[in-house]
């Protein structure tokens, strides 16, 4: 009897596991599809044209990920060791000058690319931890290239944030925390200039 007992309460708690990880898989997959679909509208005037203003959809990409990328937390792993010897102003401007350069990353990358379709792809398996959740996105350009764009997402506040992406295997914050450390061992680690000089070599 205590192993029938078991075996039911067992199978109720797979089966609560395993609506509770589609609930929330599906929730963060809701915010990348719907981010990626707003974005590709304000990209398409401006599609092959890569010599043109991107002032107008820099704005406008900024207005749309203002809530779904956490901006703080990506800038402090960018900076790695660095953001224990930042200053509060140092810190926030930053988190400013990076914002405005994964924007314009983004941007660019969207302008250049001819994206044909996407489709989100279902996890083989639930995350151990339902607050962290991988959505992996297959992109098809006009050529009929395939690309995977991982977007990893943290639920923060009742929020999902995205605070890291890999284009097949190119990893974003590990690359840009490789770039600012090599910017502030080349000033002697004076944060102030290495800011300054990641602001005019990532662009203004």
């Amino acid at each position: 009897m205590k192993i029938k007992v078991k075996i039911i309460l067992s199978s109720i708690l797979l089966l609560v596991s395993s609506s509770l990880f589609a609930a929330s898989w599906e929730s963060a997959s809701v915010e990348i599809e719907k981010s990626i679909q707003q974005m590709l509208l304000k990209v398409k005037p401006y599609k092959g044209k890569v010599d043109a203003d991107l002032e107008p959809l820099y704005a406008d990409l900024a207005q749309i990920t203002d809530q779904k990328v956490d901006f703080k937390y990506l800038a402090k792993s960018v900076m790695g060791k660095h953001y224990r010897m930042a200053n509060d102003t140092q810190k926030k401007d930053f988190q400013s000058i990076f914002k405005r350069t994964l924007i314009k990353t983004y941007a660019k990358s969207m302008v250049g690319f001819d994206i044909e379709s996407f489709e989100l792809v279902k996890p083989r398996a639930p995350s151990p931890k339902p607050n962290k959740q991988i959505v992996v996105v297959k992109v098809t350009s006009t050529s009929g290239t395939d690309y995977n764009l991982v977007n990893y997402m943290v639920l923060k506040e009742g929020t999902w944030k995205l605070v890291n992406i890999v284009l097949d295997g190119f990893n974003l914050r590990v690359t840009f925390k490789n770039q600012f450390n090599s910017i502030a061992q080349n000033n002697n680690t004076d944060l102030s200039k290495t800011i300054d000089e990641w602001s005019v070599i990532m662009g203004k």
